[in-house]
């Protein structure tokens, strides 16, 4: 796999689910199984609904490398993709009856797929019918209601480029980092960071507020992409930085041309 497929990974799977067309029906905590078989050494931890992005008109439009990398749970209903810092897993519920191409079952309707040394270590920690990783357990609110989540620790780095290498400067500053998305007729999104000192939850606010600062003057020749960043809001409570962002339809479709 190429890095700069797996680069966009987490970023593009969860854009993707954005324009879903996902409406309010409440959503499950993470089903026992697919919990039980996240790695130990997961870093970063994502959720979506993959029945209703597979039926939208958005899927359609998605990249060729995330459709590629998505393609072996195919028949999944609720999807989590786990990264590591290395490899990234797949790992899907649904009614798959025998393995998808590419992907190897663990029960008859829990399939994963990725790198051998993923799908290995995702084998071993299904078998031990125990959660091995703190991931799911951070996100088990996030997964009640959401239609789109993701879990980061602190100390993980995620393979971007460019521009996008402030993510890891922002996310080395937490303890651990949450997203959340809602979506209506656009989308609803919260981050937040927990930190380990008011202190550093202050300085992070203060990087937060000027990055989108900066990065709508600089987008002064992209008026719409300018408005999203300035459409940013950031609030601080204590060692918690917390990161507000809406915007409609039109505004989500700017969203993918981002990636």
């Amino acid at each position: 796999m190429m890095v700069a497929h797996k680069a966009r990974l987490v970023a593009l799977v969860m854009v993707s689910g954005i324009v879903a067309g996902c409406r309010n029906a409440p959503r499950p905590e993470i089903e026992a199984g697919l919990a039980n078989s996240v790695p130990a050494d997961a870093v970063v931890l994502c959720g979506l609904d993959y029945q209703r992005l597979r039926a939208s008109a958005a899927y359609g439009k998605l990249p060729a490398a995330t459709v590629a990398l998505l393609e072996p749970l195919r028949p999944a209903a609720y999807l989590l993709v786990a990264f590591n810092g290395r490899d990234y897993l797949l790992l899907g519920r649904g009614p798959f009856g025998k393995a998808p191409a590419g992907a190897t079952l663990l029960a008859p309707d829990l399939a994963v797929a990725g790198s051998e040394d993923a799908v290995r270590a995702a084998t071993a920690q299904h078998g031990r019918g125990s959660a091995g990783s703190a991931l799911p357990g951070l996100a088990e609110k996030l997964a009640s209601g959401h239609e789109i989540w993701m879990v980061a620790m602190g100390n993980a780095t995620l393979p971007v480029t460019g521009n996008a290498q402030n993510l890891n400067g922002l996310l080395h500053q937490t303890e651990y980092t949450t997203v959340v998305v809602h979506v209506t007729d656009g989308i609803e999104m919260e981050a937040t960071g927990v930190c380990a000192t008011s202190g550093q939850a202050e300085r992070l606010e203060g990087e937060l507020r000027a990055m989108a600062s900066i990065g709508a003057a600089a987008e002064r020749r992209r008026p719409e992409i300018a408005g999203l960043l300035r459409a940013i809001q950031v609030n601080r409570q204590e060692r918690t930085v917390r990161v507000d962002f809406r915007t409609d339809g039109a505004g989500v479709e700017q969203l993918l041309h981002l990636f």
